[in-house]
């Protein structure tokens, strides 16, 4: 369970102020204008009340002198052009409200993911940093809720202070009485509101969980598994059993809550019920007119409801915004990962390569991936990195590319320490094939190659060049709309490539992207021999002059690396040239003889 978050008042009005610098971040006129029509609106009923009992009075009068009709014209008209006003800005709120809304529906989540986007993977894989943008996600939308509720609570401030005004003069003893019936109640909400957060906040992982499931039904590509296994039930069962749980425990604090609060309400309804006695005794001993008594009583009820739903309000905003505090936190957040200042230059000529003397354990791990690994890689070599699944490979392609520092030990590019590296300089002469390569379904075919290379203009000659490298061709006929076709049956027209076909593709995206360092981590595993034995050939070929560093567990495919590494349990064991290690006799030659003798039985 994660330590519950509390903030003073303090850091309650930060903040409060962040959520409004936010909102003025997405359109800084917009937002002015919502909060002055806000507190217009807000003060409204005093204002129109205030209009009407004097209207009320000017009636009475006219009544009693016996006066010409018309001469209540000029009062009407002055209700008249304030209903107009009001109107006009009523309309302009819900105008106001839906642009901020989608100002906050689209330029929200930009910044979010621009966000999380510089923070590096180091950063985003530590649990707690998980959860809090998980929570983030599910509450983004409260930025311009909360920017409204702060804005309304603002208005209500000023509109009770105008109400205390009028109540203050007329009773100002039973001003304080009022006061006092509406504590309980707003104790009541802030008790409730902080059991019903820490009930949502403390099961941030559970409800993690059950949000995959639920990803899992509904993925297309799911259920073809899910129905051979008959795993819907299961499945279903898990969902239903962490939702009902959710579910009932939050409706056990509403019913109470809402209880609570109609016993507190009683105490509220009796002082209103006092200030009427008050009010209508001071007219009948013709203290005040008939127009008073209407402004006094609408008085009275503006400041009752705003005192009530103010203490709500505040009670809620505060509680509301330890989840915006959260958002804010993540948008504040640093890199793990310190960003180095020397740029790397952009060039055809790849870097020398040395690894010395590194280390590396994950955070929180207890024991080293990599061990005391010394590895050099000269400028054009085209190296391999074979070993066992988990010998440290995959995590070597990860602190090359510095997702994480090394534990001990320095990786230089030429004599330069990866660490003091600007980080988008190495990226741009490095290119990496990922075991779990992405799959840009929403995407054309055209687009999923040129993302190789996305801050160019697409070069179609490059593009098909790349694809017909990677063996793209062979099924292209397949897609009715060519290099333009979408990549998803979810989408109009679309069609879903093989595993096979997506796998082919993100080889072409890096043929595309022809980097000076290319690292391919296990790029052929779900090709079939034939294509696998031709893509490793154009690899060879296509990347001449270049640096390629192939990780396999397929001994096969990595013959004719010009040096090929073992790698076990983190170190390495064994180097040298194809016909070098088999001549050894060592892991190399034991495990390229059983996976050969696999292949031909």
């Amino acid at each position: 369970m994660e330590q519950e978050n509390k903030l003073s008042f303090l850091q309650f009005l930060n903040t409060l102020r962040w959520s409004f610098a936010f909102q003025m971040k997405l359109s800084p006129v917009v937002a002015v204008l919502k909060v002055a029509v806000i507190v217009f609106i807000e003060l409204e009923p005093l204002v129109y009340a205030y209009i009407f009992a004097r209207l009320l009075d000017v009636a009475i009068g006219i009544a009693g002198t016996g006066a010409e009709p018309q001469e209540i014209i000029p009062a009407l008209g002055l209700l008249f052009g304030y209903n107009i006003i009001s109107s006009a800005v009523n309309h302009s709120n819900y105008y106001l409200s839906s642009v901020l809304s989608t100002f906050n529906n689209f330029k929200t989540p930009y910044y979010f993911y621009q966000h999380i986007h510089s923070l590096g993977i180091q950063t985003l894989e530590v649990p707690d940093v998980v959860n809090k943008i998980q929570r983030s996600k599910e509450t983004l939308n409260l930025l311009n809720q909360d920017f409204e509720r702060g804005s309304i609570f603002f208005a209500k401030i000023i509109t009770l202070l105008v109400a205390a005004l009028v109540i203050v003069k007329m009773m100002p003893i039973f001003t304080g009485i009022i006061i006092l019936t509406v504590i309980p109640g707003m104790l009541s909400s802030k008790y409730f509101l902080q059991k019903q957060w820490r009930l949502w906040r403390n099961e941030t992982e559970n409800r993690r969980r059950a949000r995959n499931i639920f990803d899992i039904l509904i993925e297309t590509i799911n259920l073809q598994e899910i129905f051979i296994t008959s795993a819907y039930g299961y499945l279903s069962g898990v969902y239903r059993k962490y939702t009902d749980y959710f579910a009932t425990a939050d409706l056990k604090i509403l019913r109470k809550w809402r209880s609570y609060g109609f016993l507190f309400g009683l105490l509220t309804s009796s002082a209103s019920i006092a200030g009427y006695f008050i009010i209508f005794k001071n007219f009948l001993k013709g203290l005040i007119s008939v127009g008073d008594v209407t402004f006094q009583i609408r008085s009275l009820n503006i400041f009752i409801s705003n005192l009530t739903s103010m203490s709500g309000s505040y009670t809620a905003l505060r509680e509301r915004s330890i989840r915006i505090a959260e958002i804010k936190e993540v948008f504040e957040m640093k890199p793990n990962i310190t960003d180095g200042a020397v740029v790397l230059p952009e060039n055809e000529t790849p870097p020398n390569i040395t690894l010395k003397n590194v280390s590396f354990a994950y955070p929180r791990a207890e024991t080293n991936v990599i061990k005391n690994l010394n590895l050099e890689i000269k400028p054009g070599e085209k190296i391999a990195i074979v070993g066992e699944n988990g010998a440290g490979k995959t995590t070597l392609v990860r602190i090359l590319s510095r997702f994480y520092k090394v534990s001990e030990g320095e990786i230089l590019l030429d004599s330069t320490n990866i660490n003091d590296i600007k980080i988008e300089s190495w990226y741009k002469n490095l290119g990496v094939l990922f075991q779990d390569y992405n799959t840009y379904s929403p995407l054309t075919l055209k687009e999923n190659i040129h993302l190789g290379n996305a801050h160019e203009k697409l070069d179609e000659e490059r593009m098909i060049e790349a694809a017909n490298k990677a063996n793209v061709n062979s099924f292209l006929a397949n897609f009715k709309n060519g290099y333009d076709q979408v990549l998803s049956e979810k989408f109009k027209g679309g069609t879903r490539p093989s595993t096979g076909q997506w796998q082919k593709i993100a080889i072409a995206r890096f043929f595309y992207r022809n980097s000076p360092v290319v690292i391919f981590d296990e790029p052929t595993a779900s090709i079939d021999a034939v294509s696998e034995s031709e893509i490793f050939g154009q690899i060879y070929d296509f990347f001449k002059g270049k640096t390629v560093i192939i990780i396999s567990h397929r001994f096969s495919t990595v013959r004719n690396a010009d040096k090929i590494y073992v790698l076990d349990k983190g170190e390495i064991i064994e180097s040298g040239s194809h016909d070098e290690l088999m001549a050894r006799k060592g892991k190399y030659h034991h495990a390229f003889t059983i996976q050969a003798e696999g292949y031909r039985a």
